[in-house]
């Protein structure tokens, strides 16, 4: 036997039991979420071709899903690289840490491609339900909302009160800041892809994908409503959010104006544009930075007051900038508040211990 063929065979017993092992770890990591989305979209699938209602289960990849795999592509190699280095610095044998740097660089590469692979696929799930509720359920709750809005502000609208409050500068800043949302979203979705595999991080995962599951998905077909911008359209009769539509109207290249009549212009000429549907309750701009918050939380409690104080900003946004009533955030809060222990329960029920070997 030649020499140089010793370290080929030396190495195909290592890979032949590398794949097995890998795939024990994306399916310990993000079976939840794999059934979660199988179950989503098979009901999806259900709800179109046996009961005949349009929903648009097969469509081009959305911008938002675009967004996270740049952000992977750019920022990835450096969570992977920090991660090895920090996790190399801490063994103390030279052999030890070469076969954990091989095991570990395998595992986080391989983990972190399936994982956005499927967060991407379970935001298109979502976006696909979303675009269904027009056929579903459409939008009936507004007067129903606009009453207990009355109600749980004493009689006032929180929109009537944000318009003395914040000025034509603060308004640009609440609306750029509305419109960053999704690069955070984006963002934090490639962070935790690229952590290491832990319950922590499958909790925080898992999380976000009940979030839009239950509230964004069954939350917003059973409460359709279309919110302040959509009104007139929707309800008719006197508008109590007329007012504020003409005070953000008059604001010059405001994103939330031109994104709110674009939204409706692609509804009433029957474009689908992937998350850019009608669906006030509740809001999901809200949920996620809610669930983001936790998530920061538990990490770190300075990143955690950080996270908080952005929910605050999104919330406030989201009234202000006329998206939503103000009781779609409170229930989007309450809302994520439960999905989070929930989340922690799953895991801790159906996540497999974390088994020697691949890292």
């Amino acid at each position: 036997m030649s020499t140089e063929s010793q370290p080929l065979q030396s190495l195909a017993p290592r890979l032949t039991g590398a794949i097995p092992a890998l795939a024990r770890l994306v399916w310990r990591e993000l079976s939840l979420l794999i059934l979660l989305g199988a179950m989503s979209f098979g009901f999806a699938l259900a709800v179109e071709y046996l009961l005949g209602y349009p929903l648009p289960t097969f469509y081009p990849i959305s911008w938002r899903n675009r967004w996270i795999f740049q952000y992977a592509v750019m920022l990835g190699p450096f969570a992977l690289a920090l991660g090895l280095l920090r996790r190399r610095w801490t063994l103390r044998r030279a052999t030890e840490a070469v076969t954990v740097w091989n095991d570990t660089l395998a595992g986080r590469i391989v983990l972190a491609v399936a994982t956005l692979l499927l967060m991407m696929a379970l935001f298109s799930v979502f976006a696909i339900w979303k675009a269904g509720i027009p056929s579903l359920n459409p939008w009936r709750w507004d007067v129903t909302l606009v009453g207990i809005e009355r109600a749980v502000h004493a009689g006032v609208l929180p929109q009537d009160v944000t318009r003395h409050l914040f000025g034509l500068r603060a308004t640009v800043v609440l609306d750029r800041s509305y419109v960053l949302w999704f690069h955070v979203l984006s963002l934090f979705v490639v962070w935790q892809s690229f952590r290491a595999p832990s319950a922590s991080r499958t909790r925080a995962l898992l999380a976000m994908a009940l979030a839009y599951t239950l509230l964004g998905n069954v939350g917003a077909v059973l409460l359709s409503s279309g919110g302040p911008p959509y009104y007139d359209e929707l309800v008719g009769g006197p508008n109590p959010y007329q007012a504020h539509a003409a005070y953000l109207a008059a604001i010059p290249g405001l994103y939330a104006t031109e994104m709110q009549e674009s939204i409706w212009r692609w509804l009433q000429t029957g474009i689908y544009v992937p998350f850019g549907s009608i669906s006030a309750m509740p809001s999901m701009h809200v949920a996620a930075a809610t669930v983001m918050a936790l998530a920061c939380w538990e990490r770190d409690r300075r990143l955690g007051v950080a996270g908080w104080l952005y929910v605050l900003l999104i919330l406030l946004g989201s009234v202000h900038l006329n998206w939503h009533y103000a009781i779609d955030g409170y229930v989007s809060i309450l809302g994520a508040l439960a999905v989070w222990p929930l989340s922690a329960w799953l895991v801790r029920r159906y996540r497999p211990a974390d088994p020697g070997g691949i890292r």
